[in-house]
């Protein structure tokens, strides 16, 4: 065997072990070549292959420019499979043979975590396996008020069992395709509202999750307007949580975006408040209501530094006029706990467990 063979037999098998998945295409997008990641994410079978086609034709005459170096620049594409459409965002290596030119399409991946969560999303897209489950939130002191409910994306395999979250939402949702989740659960949303009446929870705000990702989203407000549109609700029926576990690199775009929402009469809440990025930052710059401390710091009531932590937290949020919330109270001791460091709302499992619409009622 050549240099040459040697040299193109490990590339060829390298592409098709390595864990980002791999598309090779022409310049009209035919796919002439999958590597295993790619099959295993598109849950592709036999000769299966998916249809790929440029979002924005600029993008084409861009991956046309002449180079004796392979040029590679982020895209979105429109990947269609099996009469299903996704947008995903993609590194785009333009690759010149002899007289031609490939695209060597690069999905960004950087775990076998991350390919799981992936194939998880798109498969449970395509075949409408995205539910709700509902969790409480209640006033720890007083009268101990039902103050709140939030809606929980649940994934569902294909043998209806749940896939458990944080397999799945850490390593997708700052990517477009999660954007195509939180949309999608809208019409789910919309089922409560339909049943809040007789349920007696016209008077709860019902919160949603949405990445800050999908906030910069070009579509989502547009949507999300016609969506509150569609409900018949008043100011303070309904509010989106915004997760800071995705980077926001655009914060003066989501704080109009934000406000805009917020004109609607749809409150706003920070969620796992100091997990994520840019904590401090996001209470400066966006327009929020509630603020909701992340379970890691309830887990560790029991230590010092952790409880001055929390009491600082609850004293930002009383300066800024904000309702503070002490997710993740799973046993009695971390709410008695909560309550003694001044915390005046939770949510965790000792209050309630999520449930289906089916099974919630105002209790």
């Amino acid at each position: 065997m050549t240099n040459k063979e040697d040299n193109l037999k490990f590339l060829s098998q390298s592409l098709k072990m390595h864990q980002r998945p791999f598309i090779i295409t022409s310049t009209s997008g035919e796919v002439l070549w999958l590597n295993n990641a790619s099959k295993y994410i598109f849950s592709l079978k036999d000769n299966d292959k998916p249809n790929l086609l440029f979002i924005d034709e600029k993008d084409l005459e861009k991956a046309k420019f002449d180079s004796e170096i392979a040029d590679s620049f982020d895209v979105f594409m429109k990947i269609n499979l099996r009469k299903k459409d996704f947008v995903m965002r993609v590194l785009l290596h333009v690759i010149p043979v002899d007289d031609q030119k490939y695209f060597l399409i690069e999905i960004v991946s950087n775990s076998k975590e991350n390919l799981f969560a992936l194939k998880t999303v798109l498969s449970c897209l395509e075949h409408d396996r995205i539910g709700m489950n509902y969790q409480k939130q209640y006033r720890l002191t007083g009268n101990k008020e039902l103050t709140g409910i939030e809606a929980l994306i649940r994934f569902y395999d294909e043998n209806n069992k749940v896939i458990p979250n944080d397999k799945v939402i850490p390593f997708i949702e700052g990517e477009n395709v999660f954007s195509l989740v939180v949309i999608s659960s809208m019409d789910i949303v919309k089922e409560y509202f339909d049943a809040r009446k007789e349920k007696g929870l016209e008077d709860v705000t019902l919160f949603f999750n949405v990445s800050a990702h999908t906030i910069l989203h070009k579509d989502f407000l547009a949507i999300f307007k016609d969506f509150i549109q569609r409900l018949d609700i008043k100011p303070g029926d309904f509010g989106i949580e915004v997760t800071e576990t995705a980077e926001l690199n655009n914060l003066s775009t989501a704080s109009l975006r934000l406000s805009s929402i917020k004109n609607l009469g749809v409150s706003i809440a920070l969620d796992d408040f100091g997990a994520g990025y840019s904590a401090l930052r996001y209470l400066k710059d966006l327009p929020v209501d509630v603020l909701k401390l992340d379970k890691s710091f309830t887990f560790e009531l029991e230590e010092t530094h952790n409880q001055s932590l929390v009491q600082i937290a609850k004293l930002m949020a009383d300066s800024l006029s904000m309702e503070f919330i002490c997710e993740g109270l799973e046993e009695e001791w971390q709410v008695k706990r909560a309550i003694s460091l001044g915390c005046e709302m939770g949510q965790g499992y000792y209050l309630h467990k999520p449930c289906s619409l089916e099974d919630l009622n105002n209790e």
